[in-house]
Protein backbone atom coordinates (compact mmCIF):
# COMPACT_ATOMS: atom_id res chain seq x y z
CA UNK A 1 0.00 0.00 0.00
CA UNK A 2 2.60 2.75 0.99
CA UNK A 3 4.61 1.94 -2.72
CA UNK A 4 1.27 2.56 -4.21
CA UNK A 5 0.42 5.87 -2.45
CA UNK A 6 4.22 6.83 -2.94
CA UNK A 7 3.69 6.36 -6.76
CA UNK A 8 0.49 7.97 -6.80
CA UNK A 9 2.64 11.32 -5.18
CA UNK A 10 5.48 11.06 -7.60
CA UNK A 11 5.08 13.89 -10.04
CA UNK A 12 7.61 12.07 -11.88
CA UNK A 13 6.88 8.73 -12.41
CA UNK A 14 3.71 10.42 -13.78
CA UNK A 15 5.87 13.07 -15.87
CA UNK A 16 7.48 9.55 -17.98
CA UNK A 17 3.51 8.04 -17.87
CA UNK A 18 2.22 11.44 -19.55
CA UNK A 19 5.21 10.90 -21.84
CA UNK A 20 4.74 7.51 -23.21
CA UNK A 21 1.10 8.22 -23.21
CA UNK A 22 1.15 11.10 -25.08
CA UNK A 23 3.42 10.16 -27.32
CA UNK A 24 1.35 7.30 -28.76
CA UNK A 25 -1.36 10.03 -29.66
CA UNK A 26 1.10 11.72 -31.56
CA UNK A 27 1.45 8.62 -33.63
CA UNK A 28 -2.27 8.05 -33.54
CA UNK A 29 -2.67 11.62 -35.21
CA UNK A 30 -4.05 13.33 -32.24
CA UNK A 31 -1.62 15.46 -31.79
CA UNK A 32 -3.61 18.26 -30.41
CA UNK A 33 -4.57 15.88 -27.60
CA UNK A 34 -1.15 14.69 -27.35
CA UNK A 35 0.52 18.29 -27.09
CA UNK A 36 -2.16 18.47 -24.39
CA UNK A 37 -1.34 15.74 -22.07
CA UNK A 38 2.36 16.96 -22.44
CA UNK A 39 1.66 20.33 -21.25
CA UNK A 40 -0.49 18.46 -17.98
CA UNK A 41 3.05 16.60 -17.43
CA UNK A 42 4.57 19.57 -17.37
CA UNK A 43 2.66 21.39 -15.31
CA UNK A 44 2.24 18.45 -12.58
CA UNK A 45 5.91 17.91 -12.65
CA UNK A 46 8.00 20.59 -13.37
CA UNK A 47 9.62 18.01 -16.25
CA UNK A 48 9.51 19.32 -19.98
CA UNK A 49 9.95 16.66 -22.51
CA UNK A 50 9.56 17.60 -25.88
CA UNK A 51 8.50 15.11 -28.85
CA UNK A 52 10.51 13.28 -30.14
CA UNK A 53 12.85 12.30 -27.52
CA UNK A 54 13.49 8.40 -26.78
CA UNK A 55 13.67 7.68 -22.77
CA UNK A 56 14.58 3.66 -22.39
CA UNK A 57 12.85 1.69 -19.89
CA UNK A 58 14.17 1.81 -16.14
CA UNK A 59 15.10 5.35 -16.41
CA UNK A 60 13.94 7.41 -13.80
CA UNK A 61 14.10 10.98 -12.73
CA UNK A 62 14.47 11.79 -9.18
CA UNK A 63 13.39 15.38 -7.78
CA UNK A 64 12.40 15.37 -11.02
CA UNK A 65 11.65 19.60 -11.21
CA UNK A 66 13.27 21.54 -13.71
CA UNK A 67 13.95 18.73 -16.02
CA UNK A 68 14.75 19.97 -19.75
CA UNK A 69 14.62 17.32 -23.01
CA UNK A 70 14.85 18.02 -26.32
CA UNK A 71 13.08 16.46 -29.05
CA UNK A 72 15.90 14.63 -30.86
CA UNK A 73 17.46 13.36 -27.20
CA UNK A 74 18.29 9.82 -26.97
CA UNK A 75 18.20 8.50 -23.26
CA UNK A 76 19.28 4.64 -22.63
CA UNK A 77 17.69 2.36 -20.32
CA UNK A 78 18.23 2.61 -16.41
CA UNK A 79 19.27 6.03 -16.20
CA UNK A 80 18.90 7.97 -13.23
CA UNK A 81 18.58 11.61 -13.89
CA UNK A 82 18.34 14.34 -11.01
CA UNK A 83 16.77 17.85 -10.99
CA UNK A 84 17.34 20.86 -12.95
CA UNK A 85 19.30 18.32 -15.68
CA UNK A 86 19.01 20.13 -19.44
CA UNK A 87 19.49 17.54 -22.23
CA UNK A 88 19.37 19.59 -24.99
CA UNK A 89 21.09 21.09 -28.78
CA UNK A 90 23.64 23.82 -29.45
CA UNK A 91 22.56 24.33 -32.97
CA UNK A 92 18.62 23.02 -33.29
CA UNK A 93 19.81 19.41 -35.19
CA UNK A 94 21.96 17.69 -33.11
CA UNK A 95 21.15 16.70 -29.48
CA UNK A 96 22.58 14.57 -27.20
CA UNK A 97 22.33 10.35 -27.12
CA UNK A 98 22.55 9.00 -23.22
CA UNK A 99 23.90 5.18 -22.74
CA UNK A 100 22.43 2.83 -20.38
CA UNK A 101 22.78 2.91 -16.71
CA UNK A 102 24.33 6.66 -16.85
CA UNK A 103 23.59 8.82 -13.99
CA UNK A 104 23.09 12.91 -14.51
CA UNK A 105 23.31 14.56 -11.08
CA UNK A 106 21.46 17.91 -10.48
CA UNK A 107 22.12 20.61 -12.77
CA UNK A 108 23.93 18.86 -15.39
CA UNK A 109 23.71 20.39 -19.13
CA UNK A 110 24.60 18.43 -21.79
CA UNK A 111 24.59 20.22 -25.65
CA UNK A 112 24.96 19.20 -28.96
CA UNK A 113 25.64 15.52 -30.67
CA UNK A 114 27.65 14.31 -27.54
CA UNK A 115 27.33 10.42 -26.34
CA UNK A 116 27.25 9.21 -22.98
CA UNK A 117 28.75 6.17 -23.36
CA UNK A 118 27.32 3.27 -20.82
CA UNK A 119 27.75 3.47 -17.09
CA UNK A 120 29.15 7.09 -17.07
CA UNK A 121 28.63 9.42 -14.26
CA UNK A 122 27.98 13.39 -15.01
CA UNK A 123 28.40 15.57 -11.83
CA UNK A 124 26.83 18.27 -10.37
CA UNK A 125 26.61 21.06 -12.57
CA UNK A 126 28.83 20.14 -15.05
CA UNK A 127 28.42 21.20 -18.79
CA UNK A 128 29.25 18.25 -21.00
CA UNK A 129 30.25 19.33 -24.87
CA UNK A 130 32.03 16.73 -25.80
CA UNK A 131 31.66 12.83 -25.64
CA UNK A 132 31.96 10.70 -22.30
CA UNK A 133 33.19 7.08 -22.52
CA UNK A 134 31.95 4.28 -20.45
CA UNK A 135 32.37 4.33 -16.60
CA UNK A 136 33.85 7.70 -17.01
CA UNK A 137 32.72 10.27 -14.72
CA UNK A 138 33.34 14.07 -15.38
CA UNK A 139 32.86 17.06 -13.67
CA UNK A 140 33.38 20.95 -14.09
CA UNK A 141 32.43 23.58 -16.59
CA UNK A 142 33.48 22.87 -19.68
CA UNK A 143 33.25 19.04 -18.02
CA UNK A 144 36.63 16.86 -17.65
CA UNK A 145 37.84 13.48 -16.40
CA UNK A 146 37.83 13.30 -12.89
CA UNK A 147 37.76 9.22 -12.50
CA UNK A 148 36.16 5.95 -13.50
CA UNK A 149 33.21 4.10 -12.10
CA UNK A 150 34.27 1.21 -10.00
CA UNK A 151 32.63 -1.91 -10.72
Amino acid sequence: MTKLLSRLFATQWHALRLYRFSARLDQKGHERIAELVLLIGKFISGIEIVHGASIGSGTVFIHGTGIVIGPGVTIGRNCRIFHNVTLGSRDGVTYPTVGDDVTLYPGAVVLGGVHLGEGCVVGANAVVLQDVGPDQIVAGNPARLIGTVES
